[in-house]
């Protein structure tokens, strides 16, 4: 019978187990928060213990409002109500005892976990194009995928024929009709970059390296790949033989669930990489190529076509990108644009076609409204991706000071995005394959390269076996090396003018003379990639113009004299390790 008179105890009881349980849970949602924004996610657990504290304090703070009641006497406040007191009593070491339960309960750790990265997944585009002999095309290769004697499958054709656009919808049926437990696609591109390849294929398969070594990386996606029943890996835009077992993909009887689809130009590579079926992605017929042509046009205000449109579809010859590209190009234009379209696409003849794709997607080019859409456009070419960071071009562009008017990164970052959305519209971008990411097609990209060249000198690294077949002059403003294999760097460069140095690389041995930069001090941004540094070169303190300094993948030792860049506005060191900061 002592609840009634400890009453005034159990409410400070209850109301001290609430306080507590309120202060857990204010941190425990903090770094919940905190994880959110870092794109991890709350376990289950952890959502269900804040939920349940949440709905404790609630009603503790409720409870104790009407603790009032407890003080009540009878006979106009003479004597204390024991009833009323008995029974709130009781409750309140009740729920002091629920809550000092959920407090002990509270301790997570860890609360949170990183998802996998999924993949954009497009939508169809062949049903709403009438595109018929492409469906049957896609079920050609589908039959192939779902065949348990084929394990190897090959698609080639023409660039700017589709053969990305068919890996998308390959990449889409196979994901909704479930063929396979999973589904990667990765563009491998005309400089395959294995470590970027390993980790497209791990991100998806929740697959988290712990060693850097590209042999490590591929042994543990070896192993972890042959723990799948059934996995569909797509390799898009293939240049070159590619040595699947040094990127880490198993084939024939090392994982006979891994199924591979390898899309190409040349149908020797294929042949060289041992496909069992391969398939030729052909131009379309002169219906379908109409049946595209006026399906882009439809968004046109004016819904009546000149009468040369269909002249203007036929001459280019059935090539998808060409199709696309000359319908967007005219959408809402005068005849004159038409006439002058058809006499451009008439200078060449079929069999030009290449000249054809490259001289129209010129004229789009041109057509770009300024000059700072179309530096921008010819910035994505000379990276020399296919799918482009948004993130590395917006800290190129502010090292370039490319845009006017512009102070802030979040100015910077929207004109970025405005711009991605001009080049789209004219089909010169496209979607990246993963969120944060752009896309240029390699043709498109090809007839960036060669107005960069003659507008802005700009120079890009390109093979012959394992050399350079040449290298930059005192001329060249842009300098682009992507993933050239590059052993060493020769010392004593002579390029004055350049203001752009872009070197990506997966040879962490290839050094950096100390002197190399005493002959191009003019430049404002600098990336290097995949690089080890003991100590930076000494002569990067000449650069007393850089603005962006990229070090991207890199082991660093000694970084102190990144302190003598006083011009410095952008300085990223992503995926980077570094042994020790400097202490000023």
């Amino acid at each position: 019978m002592s609840h009634p008179f400890t009453c005034k105890s159990k409410f400070e009881t209850l109301h001290h187990e609430a306080e507590q349980l309120r202060n857990k849970r204010l941190k425990l949602q903090q770094s919940a928060d905190k994880a959110k924004r870092k794109g991890e996610e709350i376990y289950e657990s952890v959502d269900k213990w804040l939920n349940e504290a949440g709905k404790a304090i609630e009603e503790a703070d409720e409870f104790i409002q009407g603790e009032e009641q407890a003080k009540k006497r009878c006979f106009v406040g003479l004597c204390p109500d024991l009833k009323t007191r008995y029974l709130l009593s009781k409750k309140a070491e009740k729920k002091a005892l629920a809550i000092d339960k959920l407090v002990n309960e509270g301790d997570h750790d860890p609360i949170s976990f990183r998802p996998r990265i999924l993949q954009i997944v497009a939508s169809s585009v062949y049903h709403r194009e009438a595109l018929n002999s492409r469906v049957l095309f896609l079920k050609q290769v589908m039959d192939a995928l779902r065949d348990p004697n084929l394990n190897k499958i090959g698609v080639y054709g023409m660039g700017g024929v589709g053969k990305t656009t068919l890996a998308k919808e390959v990449h889409r049926q196979a994901i909704e009709e479930k063929l396979f437990d999973e589904v990667v696609m990765v563009a491998v591109n005309q400089t395959p970059e294995l470590r970027r390849i390993q980790s497209e294929i791990a991100d998806v398969l929740g697959l988290t390296f712990d060693v850097e070594e590209i042999p490590g990386r591929a042994n543990r996606l070896y192993e972890r790949l042959k723990k799948e029943k059934k996995v569909l890996i797509i390799l898009d835009d293939i240049w070159k033989q590619l040595d699947l077992k040094a990127v880490g993909i198993p084939i024939g009887d090392d994982c006979k669930g891994c199924k591979i689809l390898l899309t190409s130009r040349d149908k020797g590579v294929l042949s060289q990489m041992g496909t069992q079926v391969v398939f030729h992605l052909d131009v379309l017929q002169d219906e379908e190529a109409w049946s595209l042509f006026e399906m882009t046009l439809a968004d046109a205000k004016d819904s009546e076509l000149p009468p040369i449109a269909t002249e203007v579809a036929k001459k280019c010859a059935g090539l998808p990108l060409l199709l696309l590209t000359v319908a967007t190009d005219l959408r809402n234009r005068e005849s004159y644009a038409w006439n002058d379209k058809l006499k451009q696409l008439s200078v060449f003849d079929n069999e030009e076609i290449y000249a054809k794709v490259h001289s129209v997607l010129e004229s789009s080019y041109n057509d770009l409204p300024g000059n700072e859409v179309k530096s921008f456009f010819l910035l994505c070419g000379l990276l020399g991706l296919s799918n482009i960071p948004i993130r590395s071009l917006l800290k190129y562009v502010m090292g370039l000071s490319l845009f006017k008017h512009i102070s802030t990164v979040e100015e910077a970052r929207n004109k970025v995005y405005t711009l991605i959305d001009t080049l789209k519209a004219k089909c010169l971008l496209i979607d990246g394959d993963k969120y944060g990411f752009v896309k240029i097609h390699d043709v498109v990209r090809d007839t960036a390269l060669s107005i960069a060249s003659r507008e802005q000198h700009a120079f890009i690294g390109t093979r012959s076996g394992s050399e350079l077949m040449k290298w930059p002059n005192k001329d060249s403003a842009r300098i682009s090396l992507p993933y050239c294999d590059i052993e060493d760097l020769p010392e004593g460069w002579e390029c004055p003018k350049a203001e752009l140095l872009l070197l990506f690389t997966e040879v962490l041995s290839l050094g950096i003379p100390d002197l190399f930069f005493k002959g191009i001090r003019n430049l404002e941004v600098v990336d290097f990639t995949g690089m080890r540094f003991v100590s930076l070169p000494s002569s990067l303190a000449f650069l007393s113009n850089l603005h962006t300094l990229c070090l991207h993948r890199c082991q660093l030792d000694d970084i102190a004299i990144i302190g003598d860049l006083k011009q410095l506005r952008v300085l990223s060191f992503a995926n980077s390790y570094i042994v020790e900061l400097p202490s000023k």
